[in-house]
């Protein structure tokens, strides 16, 4: 219910027909409802607080809720459209993971950052934000407090490239191809990377989700590399230990699966437009109204997502930041920044 609300209080400020939520004529509407929404969530998160037993809720919403709307937004995209974006997306994601991995671990070790904290923070930063750090840490045995403050660098990082990274695109004038597979590459966390898109158009936007699905398909091979390499560390040190790699579908997330299901669909022309014949009642009179399904589930997605972004806003506690140490601080905002650069450059030699 209260994501729901945010969403709802986001939906009216993002159509205020005032700058800078309207500008031009006629009026478009540059602040994407789920970029508000994830505002909302942080000012309510960090000013009157969110008692505990909302935590059921936003969790609901930022994981559940947050996987559905993924699903539907497949119901827009045309699956050679999808085609044609991977095929450079992936090769940026694989070369972008390797060096947002490799980039992060030497930073640690240069910082005096533990070892596992530095894998946390660069699966985080290099594949998917929080999820990849959760199905990372029991691989590595890591403790609570590497898995909390890596979540919590990794998400604030994350957040700030929402609000910078379309300013920088817009500085460097990016086509909306561009500053998506940018987004999508640069971007930690799935939720971010589809705000950041979406606040800097809806191609931007649709773009940025495929790059960012295509590089979260790179979890399942990392992980079970880095379980491989942990399994064999302990052993030569000969402590015993049973690497524990997941189950196929936290390592496959299913909500991919569907999200091209529904975009194969789209693009066979399965999902039908229809008219309903509407007779007198009470709250219409007679008539005929054309529905396109796939603009319905699409705009069902865009609200679900959105509803998803407050949850995600709900759960920024900048003050936890404070009792954490700089140095993995540092490896963040250094790791983000040279991502975010090398993907940049990448674009530069590739598209």
């Amino acid at each position: 219910a209260l994501t729901f609300a945010i969403a709802i209080a986001a939906y009216e400020l993002h159509q205020l027909p005032v700058p800078p939520f309207s500008i031009g004529e006629p009026a478009r509407h540059p602040i994407d409802a789920m970029l508000i929404a994830i505002v909302i969530g942080m000012v309510v998160r960090n000013t009157v607080g969110v008692p505990a037993w909302f935590t059921s809720g936003v969790r609901f919403s930022v994981t559940s809720l947050m996987a559905f709307g993924i699903v539907l937004m497949g119901a827009k995209l045309d699956f050679f459209d999808v085609v044609r974006t991977s095929a450079t997306a992936l090769i940026i994601s694989v070369i972008c993971v390797a060096v947002a991995l490799g980039i992060t671990i030497w930073l640690c070790r240069r910082l005096g950052v533990g070892q596992k904290l530095g894998l946390l923070v660069g699966v985080g930063t290099a594949i998917c934000g929080g999820t990849a750090i959760a199905v990372v840490a029991p691989v590595i045995e890591a403790d609570e407090s590497e898995t909390a403050f890596a979540i919590a660098t990794v998400t604030l990082f994350g957040m700030i490239a929402v609000f910078v990274l379309p300013v920088l695109g817009s500085l460097f004038d990016m086509t909306q191809l561009e500053f998506g597979v940018w987004a999508g590459t640069s971007v930690h966390a799935t939720p971010q990377v589809i705000a950041t898109g979406f606040s800097y158009g809806p191609e931007a936007g649709d773009i940025a989700t495929i790059v960012k699905l295509v590089r979260v398909l790179l979890l399942a091979p990392v992980v079970i590399g880095i379980g491989i390499w942990y399994a064999r560390s302990k052993r030569s040190k000969q402590i015993a230990h049973v690497t524990k790699i997941g189950k196929l579908g936290t390592l496959f997330p299913p909500f991919i699966l569907g999200f091209v299901l529904l975009a194969l669909a789209n693009t066979l022309h399965l999902l039908p437009d229809f008219t309903l014949h509407l007779r007198d009642s009470y709250l219409w009179e007679t008539h005929d109204r054309h529905v396109v399904l796939a603009k319905l589930v699409t705009a069902l997605s865009g609200f679900v997502l959105t509803m998803a972004m407050a949850g995600v806003g709900l759960g920024v506690h900048l003050r936890g930041l404070a009792r954490t140490g700089l140095g993995a601080l540092y490896v963040g905002v250094a790791s983000s920044v040279i991502l975010a650069g090398f993907s940049f450059a990448l674009l530069q030699l590739v598209l």
